[in-house]
């Protein structure tokens, strides 16, 4: 997804789960040890893929700073890829759990994000961890440093909720692949961009589940201009990514945080 809109709108989440960039400190416990750091920088990629994970939990923070000019930048974790030993129940009371004040305290940022918890609604996934795929174990829940993430204005980002139809920036190295017979669940722009989501948000529903999606055209309200559509593949659909691409990546949030990603192609 895109043009250069870092100060044309605010920006979100995820490889919402999935996968962005950065220069990463050796340490485990390096990403904002001392305060007003600034983001670290993704180096030392490696590669990470996931099958079969549509309907799976996934959980994501953003450790961010505030730019002079008032705009926000940081570095996204990601749990995406790591296997979890209990229930989504569990994992999801764990991560509501964290604590903002506390996080941001124990890693020097000016403000932490948590995005989630999520469900994945792409089939697949393939995409790079930075800093060598090491682990970052935040209230016992794995994460992999992603990528970075921009937005407008660092206060309104961090205060919540985050702004909804609006185009996002998300530097991120990935791909997000869909099955022929899948139903996929997609939002037009007033300029005919069309943006497919990969994840979907319980975070201000609990009900918003997988299983409700079918619904999710009757429940949104959409600004003047934008469409929402659903619609089953004819084919395999595979969504790419790169964290050099120029216009950058792109993606857009609806009223529930639910995730889509630019779709150059969506016939």
């Amino acid at each position: 997804m895109m043009k250069n809109i870092k100060n044309a709108v605010p920006a979100i989440l995820t490889f919402t789960a999935l996968v962005t960039t950065v220069t990463l400190i050796p340490s485990a416990q390096a990403e904002c040890t001392s305060p007003n750091t600034g983001p670290i920088a993704l180096s030392n990629p490696r590669p990470i893929k996931g099958d079969n994970w549509r309907g799976k939990a996934f959980y994501e923070i953003l450790f961010m700073y505030r730019e002079a000019n008032g705009s926000g930048v940081g570095n996204y974790f990601n749990s995406l890829g790591n296997t979890f030993h209990a229930s989504n129940e569990v994992m999801d009371s764990r991560f509501r759990s964290l604590n903002a004040e506390t996080l941001k305290k124990k890693y020097g940022c000016d403000g932490v994000f948590f995005n989630g918890p999520r469900r994945f609604v792409a089939n697949g996934f393939t995409g790079m961890a930075w800093d060598g795929h090491k682990k970052r174990v935040i209230g016992t829940i794995p994460f992999n440093l992603d990528g970075t993430f921009e937005v407008p204005s660092f206060q309104k980002f961090v205060s919540g909720p985050p702004v909804a139809y609006k185009v996002l920036v998300s530097k991120r190295t990935n791909t997000f692949s869909y099955k022929a017979g899948e139903q996929i669940h997609e939002l037009i722009t007033p300029k005919g961009e069309v943006y497919t989501m990969f994840s979907l948000s319980l975070k201000s529903d609990p009900e918003n589940t997988i299983e409700n999606l079918p619904t999710l055209g009757k429940r949104l309200t959409l600004p003047a201009g934008w469409k929402y559509r659903m619609r089953t593949l004819k084919n395999d659909l595979v969504l790419s990514s790169n964290k050099n691409s120029n216009p950058p990546n792109s993606i857009v949030l609806d009223q529930f945080e639910n995730n889509y990603q630019h779709n150059p192609s969506p016939k």
